[in-house]
């Protein structure tokens, strides 16, 4: 009796151990699947190159939501025979549109800048309208497909280098450049409205702070023209040379722009946006002079003329010919217009003399928000 109680208790113990191992293998099983469903599920952190790459993206759909800024040839460069009709900010929705082609080449565009096909929503065609949410395009051979899709789903190679040939020289950007002028990180950046200080009884005189666009020096895009426009060795060590070739550069090869002068509204680009556009009313062509200027080195200040600005130079060894010069800190500096093709510095005379000689601010764009009354030295306010 003894024995065979002997013989039952050690079959109990060894059934017991089985069954602890059994449940512990099987514990260790089911908290390896559940952590594999934890860790699958989870969203993987994204690497800096995917970060630039969204970040560049979303740079190209701004600038493609505006032409204004950013003009055709950039929206042909990037999207071909595609093109971008409307944004929804809110809804972060962008619209596109493809002209009459084979299903082929519209599968090829689709696959080359979407993500992902089954995100593109495409109208519908009714009695020659196309249909799509809100909205409605008229069928034409310009006009053939209308599709929408979130821009987390459109897809911009990063590494683009765009080109914009000018007369003697060629303004190239990459996307990476480019985007860091849209997050102003290559311009001088501030407070966007200027206000001249009167007394109460008089109306607020408020205007655009011009200098916030001005491009930093060491732009590389920018660097890279200048460098073409300046190669020849007859001016390189000639300060005058340098300087009147690239107010030559933007008189003559950036068309005024009377839209822009007669809007609504201010419209101030960067440099890098006249560049692409390739025009400008003063407001932008002198943007952009400024943003030349800083490239080489050279001091300049902005001059704030009525329903005007210019850019002005100090004087050294240009003539005062046409008596466009303006004193400043003690210093005479001769003003460099941009808005009239040819204009030479100190020579050329203009029709409004009156104009370009009734200074009422001055900014120098490095010294941010800070714009000066000219009549007495007095700091603006800023909003």
């Amino acid at each position: 009796m003894s024995s065979g109680s002997l013989f039952d208790s050690e079959s109990s113990k060894s059934s017991s151990w089985k069954l602890f191992l059994i449940g512990f293998v099987v514990l260790i099983i089911v908290c390896g699947a559940v952590y594999g469903l934890y860790v699958s599920g989870k969203p993987r952190e994204k690497t800096s190159e995917e970060i630039l790459a969204a970040e560049i993206r979303d740079s190209v759909v701004m600038m493609l939501a505006q032409p204004t800024f950013s003009g055709d040839e950039f929206e042909a460069q990037i999207l071909g025979k595609g093109r971008m009709r409307r944004f929804d900010w809110k809804k972060r929705e962008a619209y596109f549109s493809f002209p009459q082609s084979d299903q082929a080449e519209f599968d090829e565009f689709l696959n080359k800048f979407f993500v992902d096909r089954m995100k593109v929503e495409i109208g519908s065609n009714t009695d020659g309208e196309i249909r799509l949410g809100n909205y409605t395009m008229t069928v034409s051979p310009e006009n053939t497909y209308f599709f929408k899709t979130p821009i987390d789903n459109v897809k911009i190679e990063p590494k683009q280098n765009l080109k914009f040939a000018f007369k003697n020289v060629n303004y190239d950007i990459s996307l990476e450049e480019m985007r860091q002028f849209t997050n102003n990180s290559a311009v001088y950046g501030g407070k966007l409205i200027a206000e001249q200080s009167q007394r109460t009884d008089e109306p607020k005189i408020i205007f655009a702070n011009h200098g916030i666009m001005v491009a930093k020096p060491d732009e590389p895009s920018l660097q890279r023209l200048v460098n073409e426009l300046l190669k020849d060795e007859a001016i390189k060590n000639d300060r005058e040379k340098r300087i009147q070739r690239l107010v030559d550069f933007v008189s003559n090869e950036i068309e005024y722009s009377y839209t822009e002068a007669v809007g609504g509204r201010e419209t101030l680009k960067r440099a890098n946006e006249t560049l692409m556009t390739r025009s400008a009313d003063c407001s932008n062509k002198t943007i952009l002079l400024a943003s030349l200027l800083e490239q080489i080195g050279e001091e300049y200040i902005l001059l704030y003329c009525p329903q005007h600005i210019t850019v002005a130079v100090p004087q050294g060894n240009f003539p005062n010919e046409n008596k466009l010069d303006f004193e400043w800190n003690q210093k005479p500096w001769m003003i460099a217009e941009t808005t009239l093709p040819g204009f030479q510095v100190g020579v050329t005379k203009v029709t409004e003399t009156a104009r370009l000689q009734t200074v009422n601010y001055v900014q120098v764009p490095r010294q941010k928000d800070i714009i000066f009354d000219a009549s007495n030295y007095n700091l603006l306010k800023f909003w």
